[in-house]
């Protein structure tokens, strides 16, 4: 009975392969492979990054995570033909990597993909991930939320961030969409940092290493690399000015719920970055917390009642890296960036935002 059985099963998966073949079904194929930087480094730590694969005949896609631990991929069920693979990454400071007319065979084949410099120039002090990563490496800490004589969590320290989050996208109207449609891929390579201008409306986002000061009515939060470099967070219960001149920051407001820290930001500017197409009417809150001695928490919520059909969020954390330091940040001089970049440049991006007519 058992030999009759295994005997049945092995003719019904040949016949299963010959019907295949008969039909026409074609071969597949899987590649497997590393993301490197330019200098042969694996990419690791982009949540969300993903591999795509798009067939040139038929323009079918096919796509896999790549590992935020590794820079590993595996994609497997590719229809044998020739391909156009692509690796999108978050921030500027790497360009997609790409590679084009690849043959798939059958089988399994090993294909390695290589992110070109974006706004990074290849040292350790333009990429804020390399940078973060060897602070945080040097870095041991542990114990519990060191507190100020009112009882309030303490965030007083230097902190690296922890990648950028994964926000969803930003809930644009249509008359913000069709701008950010237009422009998002030049924005992705050039934000106005590359321009010394300041890169993210709350500087958490920058993800450049940052230095909180906290006093009882009063946090200065300073940020290395990026422009102008600082804010004032008042806890002093005032409000926000009624008469104020549009900022790049903005003007933060702080009060304390429970352990959480609540930063109430008004006052941006059309040409903020961080926040996709926006108009001045954008607010944000920020509520920090800190678990324990060595980590923070930094939840965002942004709204605008002109541009944004709803709220965005995204979550960040920081880890503490103890004995390091704020270093002296001049952008303007000598400032290569714009030089090697192609396409849209910020002010593209900023003119025809300022200028949108429609706002439903």
């Amino acid at each position: 009975m058992k030999l009759n059985l295994l005997r049945a099963c092995l003719i019904a998966f040949v016949s299963a392969g010959l019907a295949a073949v008969l039909l026409g079904q074609p071969p597949l194929g899987t590649i497997t492979g590393i993301l490197y930087d330019p200098n042969e480094a694996a990419l690791t730590g982009f949540t969300g990054a993903t591999l795509t694969a798009r067939n040139a005949e038929s323009g079918r896609e096919f796509t896999a995570p790549v590992s935020t631990a590794t820079g590993e991929y595996t994609l497997a069920g590719l229809p044998v033909g020739v391909y156009d693979l692509t690796i999108p990454l978050p921030g500027a400071m790497y360009l997609p990597a790409t590679l084009s007319k690849i043959a798939i065979k059958a089988g399994t084949q090993k294909i390695d993909m290589h992110a070109p410099w974006g706004m990074n120039l290849g040292t350790i002090g333009d990429d804020p991930d390399m940078l973060g990563k060897d602070m945080r490496r040097k870095a041991n800490v542990s114990g519990p939320t060191p507190r100020m004589p009112d009882g309030k969590p303490d965030l007083s320290g230097m902190w690296s961030t922890i990648g950028l989050g994964r926000p969803g996208p930003y809930p644009l109207k249509p008359w913000a969409a069709e701008i950010w449609n237009r422009v998002a891929p030049g924005i992705e390579r050039q934000n106005p940092g590359s321009y010394c201008l300041p890169q993210a409306a709350t500087p958490f986002m920058a993800g450049f290493p940052h230095k909180l000061i906290q006093a009882k009515d009063e946090i200065i939060h300073l940020t290395e690399f990026t422009t102008p470099g600082y804010r004032q967070i008042f806890l002093d219960g005032r409000k926000h000015p009624e008469d104020w001149n549009p900022a790049w920051m903005g003007h933060s407001v702080g009060h304390w719920e429970g352990d959480t820290l609540v930063i109430d930001t008004v006052g941006f500017n059309e040409l903020t970055a961080g926040f996709g197409v926006h108009s001045e009417k954008l607010h944000v809150v920020e509520r920090i917390t800190r678990p324990d001695k060595a980590n923070l928490t930094i939840e965002i919520i942004a709204d605008d009642a002109d541009a944004y059909t709803g709220e965005w969020r995204n979550t960040i954390r920081a880890a503490l890296v103890p004995g390091e330091e704020i270093l002296e940040f001049i952008c303007a001089e000598n400032n290569k960036d714009p030089l090697h970049f192609g396409g849209l440049g910020w002010n593209d991006y900023a003119r025809p935002k300022a200028k949108a007519a429609e706002k439903p």
